[in-house]
């Protein structure tokens, strides 16, 4: 098979892998403890302050800003929450999304297969329904983590690439950087993803 055609193939599959991890581990955490976090967020939105810190922290434990965004706008359209407070906690929300960086630049590969065997014990042998969300969320962040190897792996040979390491270099200005960020992101639907494709290439020395 081609490089190429191989590079292309375990950049998309373990993009693939990464974002249904991601959607997987939010939904897991929505079922086991959404009431809580709603509950949660009524009380602090009443500060804006406090409202922005709360979107923040929602969006870090969800690993999700637009999950965060849709519990506000189901908020506002219930009438529990006023426009102001609902910006307050998607602004924090914008915040918290940047915390995915953080952990997706952790190497924890090696715990991965142990992670997603934990997680399928809980949720298939489990009857208890919080144990099976959590083995869920379990299995969603092994998945998010292995999609990251994946994507590492895959990109390795680029940095013999002249060609690609040479559209790279045009990267170089903050312009061009900022603009190829804003289209990848809108492409992806997902900065989260983006971050963590930009991370794989600065870890092979694609970026400096």
């Amino acid at each position: 098979m081609n490089e190429n055609v191989k590079v292309v193939f375990g950049l998309i599959g373990g993009l693939a892998l990464f974002l249904y991890g991601m959607n997987s581990m939010s939904d897991a955490l929505q079922k086991a403890a959404g009431e809580k976090m709603k509950k949660i967020l009524e009380f602090l939105t009443k500060n804006p302050i406090m409202g922005a810190l709360a979107g923040a922290l929602v969006t870090a434990v969800l690993q999700s800003s637009s999950a965060t965004t849709v519990m506000v706008i189901g908020f506002v359209s219930a009438g529990l929450m006023s426009l102001p407070q609902a910006i307050s906690v998607i602004f924090g929300a914008n915040i918290g999304t940047t915390i995915t960086a953080q952990i997706t630049a952790f190497n924890i590969s090696t715990f991965t297969p142990l992670l997603l065997f934990a997680g399928a014990i809980m949720y298939l042998f489990m009857k208890n329904d919080f144990v099976k969300h959590v083995g869920s969320v379990i299995m969603g962040f092994g998945m998010l983590f292995q999609g990251i190897t994946m994507m590492k792996v895959a990109i390795q040979p680029l940095s013999q690439s002249e060609g690609f390491v040479s559209f790279l270099s045009t990267l170089n200005n903050p312009a061009l950087a900022i603009l190829f960020g804003i289209a990848f992101t809108a492409l992806l639907q997902s900065s989260s993803s983006s971050t963590v494709i930009f991370q794989a290439f600065a870890i092979q020395g694609l970026l400096s």
